[in-house]
Formats: C-alpha cells, structure tokens, sequence
C-alpha cells in the first residue's frame, strides 16, 4: 500500500475521534487532538504532497537579499534553487559563503504549529480564525526573516567562525523569543482576557 492510502486510511480514526470529542463536549481533548493532527496533516501536505518549502524558502532568501542591499551588504540568490542565499564574507579571507534555507530556516514548521493552535480555538468564529491566523502567519514569516537577517549580517561582517554562534544559538534564540511573543499575543493574552471576563460575570451574577 502506498503512503498516500495509509495517510488517507489515518484520516478515518482521526475525525471519528474529533467527532466523538465534540460531540460530547470534551473540549480540552478536542482541542488537542485537532490541534496535533492538524499539524501532521499539514506537516505532510506541505512537504510531500505540495512541497511548499522551495517556494518559501526562496520568499526568505529573495526577501534577505533585498534587505541585505540597503545595507550594502553583497548578497545573490542562486537562480536555479532560489532557496539558496550566497552571502560575501569581508572579513579573513573574501569569499561567498552558501546558506541554504530549508525546513528548519524557513519558519515552516512554527506556521503550521500557528495554523494549528488557531484553527481549533475554542469561542472563535471563522471570520476571527482567518484574521488572526493570517496576521500570526505574516509575524512568524517576518521573525524568521530577522533571524535569517541577523545571521547573514554575521556572517558577512565577521567571517565564516561566527556561522554556529548565529545559526544555532543567537538565531534561534531570537526566533524562539519572537515566537513565543507572537503565540503569547495571538492565544494567550486573549484566552487569559476570555477567562478573566468569564469570571467577572460570574462574580457579577453571583453578586
């Protein structure tokens, strides 16, 4: 059997059990569950079946590249694989150096983590759902664009030895930090808001 009938045969068990879920009100599980299959689902749909990741890896490095010429920087996007960003290096020897944006660079993961969380919060409507989605979508794809920025202002200005020290501390601690400003925003500031507005009307009918 081929992977695309198991994916479709794992979609029968997953919408019972969302069905069951909401149909006797367990929310907290519903909520799980549609959030993390979801996930997978997109997960798989977006790197096998559509295979978005050229296409937004190359958004990031075009969209580095043009930032990193207002700052004078020297950049090329390679034509054939647009997910690749050449950066120059100035410092010790001059050189290009190559940062290739996949899955990981590309903030595709966060997104549909983002999608996920959104697209099964409990008390919204559609409208709301697709209007913070959209706006949490556009501010992971901006955070991961000044980290992807930061990175190859690094790596430009101080040579190829600061390339770990950018990637896989400074970068990801400032996506990380980003990311989590951004789900504190767009689902728990207003889960804390809905819950503090429910207990005031207890208290109000209680009163």
């Amino acid at each position: 059997m081929t992977g695309s009938f198991w994916f479709l045969l794992w979609l029968l068990p997953y919408g019972g059990l969302l069905w069951f879920l909401r149909r006797y009100h367990v929310w907290i599980f519903y909520y799980l569950v549609g959030a993390g299959g979801l996930a997978y689902i997109l997960t798989t749909l977006l790197t096998q079946a559509l295979d978005i990741r050229p296409f937004l890896g190359g958004s990031v490095a075009g969209s580095v590249h043009t930032f990193m010429s207002w700052m004078n920087i020297e950049t090329q996007v390679v034509p054939n694989a647009p997910s690749i960003l050449m950066v120059l290096v100035v410092t010790q020897r001059v050189g290009w150096t190559i940062l290739q944006i996949g899955v990981e660079s590309s903030g595709l993961l966060e997104m549909i983590v983002l999608t996920s969380l959104v697209a099964f919060y409990p008390g919204w409507g559609f409208s709301r759902r697709l209007l913070v989605g959209g706006a949490g979508l556009l501010l992971t794809w901006g955070a991961n664009l000044t980290r992807m920025l930061l990175i190859a202002a690094m790596l430009h200005y101080f040579g190829k030895e600061v390339l770990v020290l950018a990637h896989t501390f400074l970068g990801k601690l400032i996506f990380f930090l980003l990311t989590l400003a951004i789900y504190w925003g767009i689902i728990t500031l207003p889960s804390l808001n809905d819950l503090a507005a429910r207990l005031e009307k207890h208290a109000g009918e209680r009163a």
